[in-house]
């Protein structure tokens, strides 16, 4: 029997929150879960930003009043999400509305996420990692730290991370994704001249030793082979994927993991600057063995991942590396962008500073898709202009929120194609 095609819809709270007319309680997950149902669409609730979450986390600090810069007038809009945080759980209320909507409802952590400060704005730390950065990507001679990519090899890191995991799984959502596109980026504070002297990070303890137990060397002070010290972090972080793995199906639950279609690269998602990418990119690597995670069963899924793109585009990320490299019905999905970001001047994370493609040209977005070969798409983005109710506002190139001609074209897509996916 045919697999169906799977259609998600990324949703971060970010947005809908502070643009919502309302403040976002138990009616606000009812009402969106409603314009969700007969879509198609799987809600995919993001737990976390840089560091802070989006539910009432035992492990993490919630984006609280704390992360905003009170003497900007302007970034008092924020206020809006500890607001939410105090009036209700949000992943409590969405796993309920969704249920009540017979809506699937997926959990979404971004885990090499963990800092990023917009002067004068927003001060998004973990306040755990913050206080003990060898918990972080290292540099070699230990003096400088990547605060948005973990030691995938220290033992405290992995529990944490495990607990995240469960924490989310006991709300009872029906599937896990682990992202790898991140808002992590530069390595610590964007003080001047941050971007020069870099150096390679992940010299941390657990691969300087693991490194020295096979080879005899000390990588901090001797010379090495940088592919298997590239290798030794790609090791650690297969390990976590098969933790995690190993955690959610437990649940019984399925777990897909996005990444960029590279070997090397750590993170995907550098902003829109192309020195983030040009300048740091080089610096976070290690060896990506997609072909271990499905092997071992560790994921049910493979997800090719993009940034945010400057200009509108059809074609989503491209997963034909996975499909040369991976079994014939393994399981690939491709990341699609149904926007673009264009400056207007509106601030760190503003809806203002966007412009979304048409209803047409997003059915056309999921058809790429599904033609290359994809078992489904990420739908990124879409909740920019579907998620919240502007109450006649406009909201820069999106206009009067919310746009739900862009379900009304997703829900007869998913009409036409079914029983034949």
């Amino acid at each position: 029997m045919t697999q169906p095609f799977n259609t998600f819809y990324t949703f971060d709270l970010c947005d809908p929150t502070r643009y919502h007319h309302k403040t976002i309680d138990a009616d606000y997950f009812d009402w969106l879960l409603s314009l969700l149902a007969g879509t198609g669409l799987t809600l995919l609730f993001r737990a976390n930003v840089a560091g802070r979450c989006y539910y009432r986390s035992q492990l993490m600090s919630s984006f609280d009043r704390a992360s905003i810069n009170h003497e900007n007038p302007d970034a008092q809009l924020w206020q809006r999400i500890p607001d939410m945080m105090d009036t209700c759980d949000p992943l409590a209320e969405a796993v309920r509305a969704a249920r009540r909507h017979n809506v699937p409802i997926w959990i979404w952590w971004n885990w090499n996420e963990w800092q990023n400060v917009r002067r004068d704005w927003l001060d998004l730390n973990d306040r755990v990692w913050y206080d003990n950065p060898r918990k972080y990507w290292c540099s070699r001679d230990g003096s400088r730290f990547y605060c948005g990519a973990p030691d995938w090899g220290d033992g405290e890191v992995r529990n944490r991370m495990l607990g995240l995991a469960q924490e989310t799984l006991d709300y009872g959502v029906d599937g896990l994704y682990l992202s790898m596109r991140s808002h992590s980026w530069w390595p610590c504070f964007p003080s001047p001249g941050w971007d020069t002297h870099l150096e390679p990070f992940g010299f941390n303890d657990s691969v300087v030793n693991t490194y020295k137990q096979r080879h005899g060397v000390d990588i901090r002070y001797e010379d090495y082979d940088e592919e298997e010290w590239l290798r030794i972090k790609g090791e650690q972080f297969s390990t976590m994927i098969a933790l995690t793995g190993a955690k959610v199906h437990a649940a019984g639950k399925p777990f897909i993991l996005g990444t960029e279609p590279d070997r090397h690269s750590l993170m995907c998602g550098f902003g829109k600057a192309p020195t983030h990418t040009d300048v740091i990119a080089p610096h976070l690597k290690l060896y990506k063995d997609w072909e271990r995670w499905t092997a071992e069963g560790s994921i049910d899924g493979l997800c090719a991942e993009a940034s945010c793109p400057p200009e509108l585009k059809i074609e989503g990320a491209d997963i034909s590396l996975f499909q040369k490299t991976l079994p014939e019905k393994f399981p690939l999905y491709t990341w699609l962008d149904t926007a673009r970001w264009i400056n207007r001047g509106g601030g760190p994370f503003s809806l203002l500073n966007w412009d979304p493609h048409t209803p047409e040209d997003v059915i056309k977005q999921i058809e790429f898709g599904r033609t290359a070969g994809a078992a489904g798409v990420f739908i990124h983005t879409l909740y920019h202009f579907t998620a919240c109710d502007t109450h006649g506002k406009e909201i820069g190139g999106y206009g009067v929120l919310p746009r739900l001609e862009y379900f009304d074209a997703i829900r007869k897509w998913h009409q036409r194609v079914r029983g034949v996916t």
